[in-house]
């Protein structure tokens, strides 16, 4: 005998997802719960004396307004012909897989385009954006570097002065992990002082003990932190508590995933992928339901295709 469960925060399995959301109407009503708890909110004025419609796509009408919508309209799910039960299997799998999913196979998986594929995995990706964090205590702080390896390249396609810190043809992507605790990660145009102390400034609250390398940028930590560090360039990793490999090691799972599934990613959605391995470590002792039930409860944003295809962010 099937045992239904009917908190989604215990599924552990695609079947339990589909056994449950069998139908668009059930979908909809989950989504409402999740996205109003009870009270719908017109998304166009904001206001909630609204009431339900008992026919139609748009199931509620505004009543200042007079606007009609839908419980799609200002999510990731706003124009989106796709049905809310491939979306909803679309971000169990995206969520639930350790490493990411490519758009090919994703569109294999719920009978899509490969182009709506990639739309709707970069619409979940938005969702997955960390709202505000703030980090104390004891905290690592570190850069790493995304792009194609010059080392992989035919000797004549190879970019001179590539190795490093070189932004030629890699991007910059700064890591702030507090132990026993969350990431956060965002892509940086350099590494310079300027550009990647204010950031830390507005994540990490003064006085905090910041473990980081030997890198000259970090210097002037030391003014409000007490600024710790390990010399990597002497061949020192590890000095007592003095380390960054906690936040190395999130180099490590998000440079695997990128490098196994997605093989390339441009500059201009990178900041998006770095969305989906900090919801991955931030997430990682949830189970797959949690996580998917998360990620409806922040698709409460909206990117356009064209946006996505022409400008990036």
């Amino acid at each position: 005998m099937c045992n239904h469960k009917t908190n989604i925060r215990d599924f552990d399995s695609l079947f339990e997802l589909l056994d449950y959301f069998s139908d668009e109407q059930t979908c909809i009503e989950y989504l409402a719960k999740v996205r109003w708890n009870g009270q719908a909110q017109c998304p166009y004025c904001a206001n909630e004396k609204t009431y339900r419609l008992s026919t139609g796509r748009k199931n509620w009408k505004c009543a200042s307004c007079r606007k009609q919508f839908s419980v799609r309209v200002g999510t990731i799910f706003h124009d989106s012909k796709v049905s809310l039960r491939k979306w909803f299997v679309a971000i169990y799998l995206i969520s639930a897989h350790k490493k990411g999913i490519s758009s090919h196979q994703l569109a294999k998986d719920i009978k899509v385009t490969q182009k709506t594929a990639f739309y709707m995995l970069h619409r979940v990706r938005e969702a997955y954006e960390p709202g505000t964090v703030q980090f104390s205590n004891e905290v690592e702080i570190d850069e790493s570097w995304v792009g194609g390896l010059e080392k992989n390249k035919h000797k004549s396609k190879r970019t001179k002065g590539a190795q490093g810190r070189s932004a030629k043809t890699k991007t910059p992507v700064l890591g702030i992990l507090e132990r026993d605790g969350k990431v956060y990660a965002i892509p940086v145009a350099d590494t310079k002082a300027k550009t990647i102390v204010p950031i830390i400034e507005t994540k990490v609250e003064k006085g905090s003990t910041v473990y980081t390398d030997e890198w000259k940028s970090y210097r002037t930590l030391s003014q409000d932190y007490d600024h710790q560090f390990i010399n990597h360039s002497a061949s020192q990793y590890v000095d007592g508590a003095i380390h960054t490999n906690n936040i190395e090691n999130f180099w490590s799972l998000m440079k695997r995933g990128i490098n196994g599934i997605y093989h390339h990613v441009s500059d201009r959605h990178l900041s998006r992928y770095v969305n989906e391995y900090t919801f991955r470590y931030n997430n990682r002792g949830m189970t797959d339901g949690s996580k998917f039930d998360v990620c409806l409860a922040n698709a409460s944003k909206r990117i356009t295709y064209k946006s996505l295809v022409q400008n990036g962010r």
